[in-house]
């Protein structure tokens, strides 16, 4: 299910991002991007690392309703509070901060997201692997955006319209979950709430997730205050796909913590080490061989997606990708040291990973641009990615026997020096035509490859196929 969510949240940017972005232009793409990134700060301070910490939470005691109905009564006493406190510092930024208030309407909208981003709680379903619920609610709202943006966004002036509908986007599911949370939750059961007990845990998922969520929009925030909203505007288009891709990938990543939290909590750690090694070969593979296909058709991919206007962001793009797979085995790995409960390493990490992002982008971005915001964002990656992976060396060794990256890179490197090979001697004038022709090379000589290698997904969904077909 998350798979399919994943997917409808790929198609969605597919169809708006080329209407949007020849329609408002750089400056306008750019004024809702850097609205959204400033937002999303605050929004991580709001939540307290709730999104992390009340998964793990709820996992470990969903079985008990009532535990399971003091928990979330407690964990959204604390969100009203701490939502409340930054909304008015979110308010006071609009006023005081010059590049907020000249976009003054645009940010009180992105300040209706910060209330519905933390009331959404999005942890609590994910706790109880209630993903099917998850995904019919997203795609029917973002159908309904989908239809709003191409009826109310016609020229220009329309990016304010345009914010207003990825807030709804974003977080207009979230009114759902709160009218649908007393079917999970019994509010009426009359327990002494104890909220001071998730201080302490919850403290270390704060630091991680605002550090960690901080870092990632760090690119664009800085640029925004450095640079020209046009210069956001052409990086916004490179972040959306790196981030659309990114969401892809993580689909069965996300899925993992709260099955991950409960493995742990009734000690089957073989079977949490199966599955950590599992999703970090789908996300190995599957990221990979995203990444060679961005730098392989990186022009196709903008001028289709974003038109001329937006053709110098194309070096921006094949310099970000190779942050696709690392930010992807970076989830995977944070995900299973929260789940055994090293949020305090984790968290750690993250704030390492923040201050590199912070200076390696005031310094990259003053030198290199919209290309400096792309390399920092890779470097930033990187250095969380080996410090993680040092960290957990000693579990990294018990489940290397069930990786598969030699084969992986093997196949995914034959795919695109193929390809490569293939479209220096084919070349068709139509940019979609030569895009579509260079891809659908790349991507059947991957599963060709794959299929011979013997690679361990690709033989799972081929033998269901077949199992199926012969009933």
């Amino acid at each position: 299910m998350n798979m399919i969510l994943s997917s409808s949240t790929l198609i969605f940017p597919l169809v708006t991002v080329p209407y949007v972005s020849r329609v408002l232009q750089p400056y306008g793409t750019g004024a809702v991007a850097f609205a959204q990134s400033a937002m999303t700060y605050f929004s991580l301070v709001a939540l307290l690392g709730i999104s992390s910490y009340g998964v793990r939470a709820c996992a470990e005691i969903r079985e008990d309703k009532v535990l399971l109905s003091q928990t979330v009564k407690e964990l959204l006493v604390i969100l009203v509070c701490s939502t409340s406190a930054v909304t008015l510092i979110y308010i006071g930024c609009i006023f005081l901060v010059p590049q907020f208030r000249a976009q003054k309407t645009l940010f009180l909208i992105f300040g209706v997201g910060l209330w519905l981003s933390a009331f959404g709680v999005e942890w609590l379903y994910q706790a109880l692997e209630q993903y099917g619920y998850i995904t019919i609610r997203n795609i029917i709202i973002k159908i309904i955006c989908l239809v709003a943006m191409f009826i109310f966004v016609r020229s220009r002036s329309d990016y304010i319209i345009y914010g207003a509908i990825v807030v709804v986007a974003g977080y207009g599911a979230n009114i759902c979950n709160i009218l649908r949370l007393r079917k999970l939750v019994d509010f009426s059961i009359k327990t002494k709430l104890n909220i001071t007990r998730h201080f302490k845990p919850m403290s270390l998922f704060f630091v991680a997730s605002v550090s960690s969520g901080m870092y990632v929009q760090a690119d664009t925030f800085i640029l925004g205050l450095m640079g020209t909203t046009s210069m956001v505007g052409l990086y916004q288009l490179v972040v959306k796909i790196k981030g659309t891709l990114i969401t892809v990938v993580n689909s069965v990543g996300n899925v993992m913590l709260p099955r991950l939290s409960y493995y742990n909590t009734h000690k089957k750690s073989d079977q949490a080490g199966v599955l950590v090694a599992k999703t970090l070969n789908f996300a190995y593979l599957l990221s990979l061989v995203l990444v060679c296909w961005c730098m392989l058709e990186q022009k196709g991919i903008i001028l289709i997606l974003g038109g001329p206007e937006y053709a110098k962001a194309g070096v921006a793009l094949m310099l970000i990708s190779p942050s696709i797979a690392l930010s992807s085995l970076n989830s995977t790995l944070g995900y299973y040291m929260a789940s055994v409960k090293k949020e305090k390493t984790w968290a750690i990490i993250n704030l390492v990973g923040l201050g590199s992002a912070i200076i390696s982008n005031v310094c990259l971005i003053h030198f290199f641009g919209i290309a400096g915001a792309a390399m920092s964002a890779v470097l930033c990656e990187l250095i969380v990615f080996v410090i993680r992976l040092y960290n957990n060396k000693k579990f990294i060794r018990t489940i290397v026997k069930y990786l598969e990256i030699i084969k992986t890179t093997l196949c995914v490197a034959v795919a695109a020096i193929v390809t490569f090979i293939i479209s220096s001697y084919i070349e068709i004038d139509d940019i979609l035509l030569n895009f579509l022709n260079d891809s659908v090379i790349y991507f059947c000589v991957i599963l060709l490859a794959l299929i011979v290698s013997k690679e361990y997904f690709v033989c799972q969904i081929i033998n269901k196929y077949l199992k199926r077909s012969t009933k």
